[in-house]
């Protein structure tokens, strides 16, 4: 039933507090190209290991072999495919078989956490926070049927394609741009084995990419240049509360073969390349010669959240059920992660514009007149159940999601909710997984206690629902709320040709002290753009008294693209501590959007909080692999409080990752 809820206070925190839970906790192996979150929670992180995994004993790496060190780290963990989609656009729905740019996912982090695959203008907008993070200028460049991207150094722009896994040499050993291209065309037949090079020895492309550059500099001008394409914004945190285990699975036909595959993409039996350097060690091309023959697909993020009643527990906040003042809210559960929610779709290919099934299912024991709501959106839509029967499957309701908050609550004196239980099965990219590595693979555990909430506003809203989000009061005159629609791209506009602002609410969601703020944001720019264009993210820590810039969009003359995303991040200057009773932190967003004297607007926003959080709980980890058919298992437990932790777990020669549990006691 799809019965809107009144709230009176939002909901805030989890209502029967968790005595025990596990803030942050990554999992780093020494694999050498896939060692797990604990190694790529962020861009920035990522180069670092990328780079350490290039450098030898001594020897600082060159501007170019960092380069290469990155290239190499991207070619082995994104892979070419359809590009991932979300359903982030009111009145339209994600489906990769179908070209929708609005719903395609352009940040970094969901793409390296969940996804890992993508079209060539996805993955080199991905790839931009990369090369930022290394002190590296970034931008997507056209391409006959292709695009590219360019990265600067040395003076100059060189191109490094991921997607096409191909790299071009100038006479002198450097990696060629665009420019050097079309000042020697014979550049387009260069290679500097064992980097992967054009032309390629795969089929269909082995010509094409050569004939490509031909073209570029037969028509130089023709070749526009694209900033700003990708950025790094969702949090790659995880919260584990007490009586709660996370399970990645490597294989996905871990559910029991293809037909019972959980994944969020639209082609049969899940997202799988066979051409790709991927899981195939050291990427390496010499003429005909290539380890680019492998296969790589994902892998699957299971949540198990068991609860029992307590010996007393009560909502700390108000909620109405429509008019039935008799209902009493119980209980609030949530989930967040930077995995996306899947699911079993029924027609084994479709789990997004068709049906699917398991990728939310609430079971436990209930009786009398209980009152159930769902949100995917932080309570700016809720789907309702009165008197629902369990277990029951909320997989349509969450799927293509990153979290779902859950509540319950019973009729006075006619109903009882004494345990219950969630399992949200999410995608995982499998370059995420931390692997084992034969011969004995040693495993670092860290607990950085802190806990993400999110606020991706919901565009589609009424006006007079936009106060859940914004703080209308602080919205600049000269800007009106348009509302997203399927035949509507802008969600703000500016009315005149003057500087606009709007100013978003930061979110919480439990957590004791916030301790960082990013924020995200898509934009109209003109092409050429103005050259007193201000576009910025600002911080308030006091409700809007004083303002920070903590993000500036940089615009060169020479962009070609009529948007753009601007994202930042940033950690208050003393700890701020709000009352576990409200819902936002007294910090707020402000985006300003400014085009020179014309008129702009912006298309989408994404927010987050991150909270450090009591460091509390036990936790157990086990691992799972196989050696000649026969599954091993080893298992740790650490006890609370427990921020770090290096042990070795004592692998065969010929192994097999299965599965790594972490549960929280």
């Amino acid at each position: 039933m799809n019965r809107s809820l009144s709230i009176a206070l939002v909901l805030l925190a989890i209502t029967a507090r968790a005595h025990a839970q596990v803030g942050d906790p990554t999992l780093r192996t020494d694999h050498p190209q896939y060692a797990g979150e604990g190694a790529f929670q962020t861009a920035a992180d990522c180069v670092r290991f990328a780079e350490a995994a290039a450098t030898a004993k001594g020897k600082k790496l060159t501007e170019q072999e960092r380069a290469l060190a990155i290239y190499n780290w991207l070619l082995t963990h994104q892979w070419h495919l359809l590009s991932p989609q979300e359903n982030c656009v009111p009145g339209k729905v994600a489906d990769t078989t179908k070209t929708q740019e609005d719903l395609i996912v352009f940040d970094a982090a969901k793409a390296r956490f969940s996804y890992g695959y993508g079209l060539c203008g996805t993955v080199h907008a991905w790839n931009e926070p990369y090369w930022k993070a290394a002190g590296f200028n970034a931008r997507r460049r056209a391409f006959p049927g292709h695009t590219n991207s360019e990265i600067f150094y040395g003076g100059s722009w060189h191109a490094f394609d991921t997607d096409m896994a191909g790299l071009l040499f100038r006479k002198d050993g450097i990696v060629a741009g665009y420019q050097d291209i079309i000042a020697d065309p014979s550049l387009a037949s260069s290679t500097k084995p064992p980097h992967p090079h054009y032309p390629f020895a795969w089929p269909s492309d082995f010509e094409g990419m050569k004939k490509g550059w031909q073209e570029v500099a037969k028509n130089p001008d023709k070749w526009f240049a694209m900033y700003n394409g990708g950025y790094e914004a969702m949090p790659g945190i995880v919260q584990l509360r007490k009586g709660e285990t996370f399970t990645r699975w490597f294989d996905p036909d871990h559910y029991g073969g293809p037909t019972k595959r959980r994944f969020w993409h639209n082609l049969k039996n899940g997202p799988i390349r066979d051409w790709t350097f991927a899981n195939n060690g050291e990427p390496r091309h010499d003429g005909q010669e290539h380890n680019a023959r492998s296969n790589a697909a994902y892998c699957n993020g299971e949540f198990v959240w068991e609860w029992k009643k307590p010996n007393n527990y009560s909502a700390p906040y108000s909620i109405h059920w429509d008019a039935d003042a008799s209902v009493k809210p119980m209980l609030y559960f949530n989930h967040l992660s930077p995995y996306v929610i899947c699911g079993d779709p029924v027609d084994d290919a479709n789990p997004m514009t068709g049906r699917a099934t398991d990728g939310l299912i609430v079971e436990g024991d209930i009786s009398g007149k209980v009152y159930f709501a769902v949100t995917a959106d932080r309570g700016q839509s809720w789907h309702r159940f009165e008197k629902p029967k369990l277990p029951l499957d909320l997989t349509e309701f969450v799927k293509g999601r990153f979290g779902w908050e859950v509540v319950l609550g019973l009729e006075v004196g006619n109903g009882e909710i004494s345990k219950l239980k969630f399992t949200t099965t999410t995608q995982v990219s499998q370059a995420m997984y931390p692997r084992l590595k034969p011969g004995g693979s040693q495993v670092t555990y860290r607990a950085n206690d802190r806990i993400a909430s999110s606020a991706i506003p919901n565009f589609g809203s009424l006006e007079a629902d936009v106060k859940r989000f914004e703080k209308i009061e602080l919205r600049s005159k000269n800007v009106a709320y348009r509302g997203r629609t399927a035949n509507s791209r802008f969600a703000y506009q500016t009315t005149n040709n003057k500087p606009g602002s709007i100013v978003f609410q930061v979110p919480r969601n439990g957590g004791n002290t916030l301790c960082e703020v990013r924020a995200a944001v898509r934009y109209q720019v003109r092409v050429p753009p103005p050259a007193e264009h201000d576009y910025r993210l600002e911080i308030s820590w006091d409700e809007g008294k004083n303002w920070q810039t903590f993000a500036k969009a940089e615009i060169p003359t020479d962009n070609e693209h009529s948007n753009g995303w601007l994202a930042g991040s940033i950690t208050p200057p003393q700890p701020i501590k709000r009352d576990p009773f409200d819902e936002n932190w007294p910090a707020l967003v402000r985006v300003t959007l400014y085009a020179g004297g014309h008129q702009t607007g912006l298309y989408d926003a994404q927010l987050y909080g991150i909270a450090n959080c009591d460091p509390a709980g036990q936790l157990q980890i086990t691992y799972g692999w196989k050696e000649n058919g026969e599954l091993k298992t080893a298992e740790q437990v650490l006890g609370a409080g427990t921020a770090e932790k290096t042990w070795t777990i004592a692998t065969g020669e010929k192994i097999r990752d299965e599965f790594v549990r972490m549960t929280a006691n």
